[in-house]
């Protein structure tokens, strides 16, 4: 009797095991509890990085669109996932914002001055490495970042 319960049981449990999921590795935000996914936590900052060459560094303007977005698809993450969507809004609102803009952190309620955002633009990239580390992180593609 206690075979057949066992093996009752064990065949429920490989049911189960075998219809379990994966965890979703294309996202940013996660439950308690749940493992956090770092492969992506440094990319806003990458994207900051980006925007802050060009507008502040004097890095040539390029489309941050195919390499950040196309980086995500080399890594198996298409436009459905939740992590390419906000790295696709978080491009287009950097795409239009200007250094003071940058500088409120994309918050338009908060009223930095021109010389403000200038002085946090110097302060940033200075600790970020310098304009010149800055503009050879731009001109590079995102698999060689270190």
């Amino acid at each position: 009797m206690f075979r057949i319960i066992s093996a009752i049981a064990l065949s429920c449990l490989l049911v189960t095991v075998a219809y379990g999921q994966s965890p979703p590795f294309c996202r940013n935000s996660f439950a308690p509890g749940e493992e956090i996914e770092t492969r992506f936590m440094g990319i806003g900052y990458a994207l900051t990085m980006y925007t802050l060459a060009e507008k502040y560094c004097g890095a040539k303007p390029a489309p941050m669109r195919p390499k950040f977005l196309g980086y995500l698809k080399r890594q198996g993450c298409g436009p459905e996932t939740e992590i390419y969507q906000d790295v696709e809004m978080s491009i287009g609102r950097l795409e239009g914002a200007n250094l003071s803009l940058l500088a409120q952190s994309g918050d338009p309620s908060l009223s930095l001055t021109e010389q403000q955002a200038k002085d946090w633009a110097m302060s940033t990239s200075k600790e970020l490495g310098g304009c010149e580390r800055l503009i050879e992180l731009h001109n590079t593609e995102p698999e060689s970042w270190q």
